[in-house]
């Protein structure tokens, strides 16, 4: 299956972009560094090729961090 998203720089030593083929939109990742970029690019684009397992991966990191999680309700 073909990525959604591409990564790319406007710029040497720029902030890192990535261009949606859909839409064709591009959206800033905020970030200078290429590996910061590449995971949040693997993420949108997972986020859309497994739209369920990625909300149980958000989940389980939300589960993780939040010391109340079992007083909520599901």
């Amino acid at each position: 299956m073909k990525n959604r998203f591409r990564l790319y720089r406007r710029k040497k030593g720029g902030t890192f972009y990535a261009h949606d083929s859909e839409t064709g939109k591009q959206e800033s990742l905020g970030t200078k560094d290429r590996a910061e970029a590449t995971t949040l690019l693997n993420a949108r684009n997972e986020s859309f090729r497994q739209p369920q397992l990625n909300l149980h991966i958000a989940k389980a990191y939300l589960a993780g961090t939040d010391c109340r999680r079992h007083s909520y309700s599901n």
